[in-house]
């Protein structure tokens, strides 16, 4: 692989050369503020973590790691350099890291190392070369290491500066980025921002609540007066009970409580995608409106604005680490990215997006739920228009229609859609979506 000379403002780094000038309160809370914004990224499977303070993103990166860790497998990459708070964690001896899986070939298996009990987090360091090479960033297995991590529903993280040569084509490989602190990036239009963490936050304590102040000696010595008093009521009402009958105090046992039988939690299997062969030639690309946590205000939004959304559709997916349901505004259906792209910039000229973040998302999923021939397309709707559901037709090549409803990142996210369609009689499955819009 050729070498490429980095920028003159970029230093390559050596070992133990990065060294922490995060104080330690820093960094606990850009550790805590990645935790915060880690639901964020809960549909998505590949992100960039930069900043002008590459020590900071390494910081909010873990806190993303350690709570997404909770749910699913998480690679923590380091693409600066020996950063120090990747390159603490990292205990065995095995100096090989990214940089060697990209220019010798090295299996990322053998540098990704754990550093949780549960076995779900891991580090990759930089490695014994210098990661601050443009045709690593360029190079395309990120984007097959992109859709691994999307298939078997992990979540890749790579820490990376925010002025390193081939960024940009590292981005169109990701689900996009998020954006630490202060970024020459805050304004560029061609990415994907997952969330953004302006400054670090007071760390929580484990329970989840702020660190406790002090308290003052009165408060102190009227809690101690409140528990003399307990004590000394409860010796009096045992001496009660055990006085003469005719001076017991008559307590009587509540009658037990009835207990509610307990239903197990309904479980829904998503099994693979029903036409493999088509992956390659899926519609994966789209544009994501908006994001709600109640149904009505997504099918409100799409059903004002249906002449200007091709394919609009409304996808309920899990999002964080209980799993909260939020609905997805969702349109478009493209094979490329330039595609959604276009869209994305119709809609902010035709106002639609106005209120609206709008990104440019990867769904090559959905649920299919009818076929019919060519010109049929409205029929077609009216047929399944009782399901209440936002459904939609792409053509096919051949001239046939297909119906569908939702798109999703990963299979696992249809899983809700999946059981409110069964519920109502019908029989979706779940397949990599084809076609565009008629």
């Amino acid at each position: 692989m050729s070498k490429h000379t980095p920028k003159a403002n970029v230093a390559t780094p050596t070992k133990g050369q990065i060294a922490s000038h995060v104080p330690p309160d820093s960094a606990a809370g850009w550790e805590a503020a990645g935790r915060q914004i880690a639901p964020m990224l809960g549909s998505y499977s590949a992100a960039i973590v930069t900043s002008s303070d590459e020590l900071a993103a390494a910081h909010v990166a873990l806190g993303i790691g350690l709570a997404e860790a909770e749910h699913r497998r998480v690679a923590i990459g380091d693409l600066v350099g020996e950063l120090e708070p990747i390159q603490s964690l990292v205990s065995s001896d095995d100096p090989h890291g990214i940089s060697d899986s990209f220019t010798f070939g090295v299996s990322l298996n053998r540098i990704a190392q754990p550093i949780d009990t549960t076995g779900n987090l891991f580090v990759m360091p930089s490695g014994t070369g210098s990661v601050a090479d443009p045709e690593i960033f360029k190079n395309v297995r990120w984007h097959r290491l992109a859709n691994g991590f999307r298939e078997v529903g992990a979540l890749l993280l790579l820490v990376a500066p925010a002025d390193a040569p081939g960024l940009r084509e590292l981005i169109d490989h990701m689900d996009g980025v998020v954006l630490v602190g202060t970024s020459p990036l805050d304004y560029a239009p061609y990415i994907n921002v997952l969330a953004r963490v302006p400054a670090p936050i007071r760390p929580l304590q484990r329970n989840g609540a702020p660190a406790a102040k002090p308290k003052p000696v009165w408060l102190i010595s009227l809690l101690l007066l409140v528990l003399f008093s307990l004590v000394a009521a409860g010796i009096y009402w045992r001496y009660l009970d055990h006085g003469t009958p005719d001076k017991r105090p008559a307590f009587r046992n509540p009658a037990p409580r009835p207990t509610t039988p307990q239903t197990p939690a309904e479980t829904l299997t998503v099994g693979p995608p029903g036409n493999l062969a088509d992956s390659t030639s899926a519609a994966a690309y789209a544009v994501e409106l908006a994001t709600w946590n109640a149904p009505d205000d997504a099918i409100a939004t799409l059903r004002r604005n249906q002449s200007s959304l091709p394919a609009g559709t409304v996808s309920p997916v899990p999002v964080g680490p209980n799993r909260d349901t939020y609905y997805k505004l969702i349109t478009g259906a493209f094979t490329t990215k330039t595609g959604a792209d276009s869209l994305l910039a119709r809609l902010k000229q035709q106002g639609v997006v106005r209120d609206m973040p709008g990104t440019v998302v990867r769904t090559p999923y959905a649920l299919l739920l009818d076929s019919a021939t060519a010109g049929h397309t409205q029929e077609l709707v009216r047929k399944y228009a009782g399901t209440k559901q936002a459904v939609y037709v792409l053509a096919q090549r051949d001239g046939t229609l297909k119906l569908y409803a939702g798109a999703f990142e990963r299979p696992e996210d249809s899983g809700t859609l999946l059981a409110t369609l069964r519920s109502a009689a019908l029989h979706p499955v779940l397949v990599y979506r084809t076609g565009r819009t008629p």
